[in-house]
């Protein structure tokens, strides 16, 4: 991709210089040019966009920035934009993708990266801690190790916001995938960055849409091509992929493209769902499969008791995946605040966590 060439005009030196600096921060293909006062209307031909201190003379090219949240508007039909001069860095370079796009109808041109990880967790059944398991994998990842990790929900109605926090009102998954589709030629991508949100972290995610998971709705060949689409953008070091206990078409075509699959599951030995699971598994995709998965074994009590379900299912089935992981049953360190979701990576659960994405680190979980 090209760079982006930007003005900002402020009399506001220190506030230029900051946003300039954050934007090329956030988004490496920037270049940013500082002005004081409107410089001579020819100086500005050479810029994709012009934002403009104020709400005075925008339209097309030039974008207002104003001084509170209620003077915002974007009116797409006459292509003219006012956007928060105080807000996150990140959803100010969002917008200013998206409106760059809108305006010269360029894309972002895909960059063949096959170098992601793919990391699929999934269950049985509902309810056995596979999206804070998920979340803090990827959050684990992104803290302490320095990857970039984009976290992807399958859930059917989808719990991200209560891990990632209340976020304004932006451009959702769906939309994403409207503009992924709309290029017949598949050329071009869109800008990924529109469409995100994200966790104190770091770990990014897709604003989920209202209603039904707009992902769940894809079949094996949009769904391949949509993860490819993610890995062209060469933003990311890994995928990490809530499928849920889900069998359709979208979250099969993720299995086949998994590096590793983590199945979550409250006892060591197999259930009995956990068994009919796994075989309907292996009767759509083949034994193989069944190489790239391991068992990670959640609320193991502390001290290596065993749990009544374990007893009860003792020698009952026959064990299918190996286990690479025990989580302990840990509740402190699940909390929320301000309605967001967190989970310690300090404590006995993060711990486990730790060892899990050392295991993927090193390629030793297969």
């Amino acid at each position: 991709m090209e760079n982006i060439k930007i003005a900002v005009i402020t009399p506001d030196r220190d506030y230029g210089r900051a946003l300039g600096l954050a934007l090329v921060d956030v988004y490496k293909n920037f270049t940013v040019t500082l002005y004081q006062s409107a410089p001579v209307h020819n100086e500005l031909t050479g810029y994709d966009l012009i934002l403009n201190d104020g709400a005075e003379g925008i339209g097309e090219r030039i974008v207002g920035l104003v001084e509170k949240p209620s003077m915002t508007d974007q009116d797409y039909e006459q292509k003219r934009f006012l956007l928060y001069k105080y807000g996150n860095v990140r959803q100010l370079a969002a917008e200013l993708l998206f409106i760059y796009s809108l305006l010269t109808g360029r894309r972002a041109l895909p960059i063949r990266n096959r170098d992601v990880k793919l990391v699929v967790f999934c269950a049985a059944e509902g309810g056995m801690g596979c999206t804070s398991a998920a979340i803090a994998f990827a959050r684990e990842l992104t803290r302490f190790h320095g990857k970039k990790v984009l976290y992807i929900s399958l859930e059917e109605m989808e719990s991200t916001l209560e891990y990632m926090g209340a976020f304004p009102e932006g451009k959702s998954i769906s939309e994403y995938l409207y503009y992924l589709f709309q290029e017949k030629e598949r050329k071009q991508i869109p800008f990924i960055e529109s469409f995100l949100v994200f966790d104190c972290y770091g770990v990014d995610s897709f604003l989920p849409s209202p209603g039904r998971n707009a992902l769940r709705s894809l079949d094996s060949e949009e769904m391949q091509y949509f993860i490819s689409a993610v890995m062209d953008t060469d933003r990311y070091d890994f995928l990490v992929i809530d499928a849920g206990s889900g069998m359709d078409n979208s979250i099969l075509s993720c299995y086949e493209m998994a590096d590793n699959i983590c199945m979550v599951a409250e006892s060591e030995k197999c259930s009995y769902k956990e068994e009919r699971f796994l075989e309907y598994l292996i009767f759509l995709k083949g034994d193989k499969i069944l190489e790239r998965m391991g068992k990670l074994v959640n609320r193991v009590f502390c001290g290596g008791l065993k749990k009544e379900e374990d007893k009860k299912n003792e020698g009952q089935y026959q064990e299918i995946l190996r286990i690479i992981c025990r989580l302990e049953l840990d509740p402190e360190s699940f909390s929320e605040e301000k309605g967001v979701r967190l989970i310690a990576q300090d404590g006995a659960y993060g711990r486990g966590i730790k060892k899990l994405a050392e295991s993927v680190l090193n390629n030793v979980i297969l």
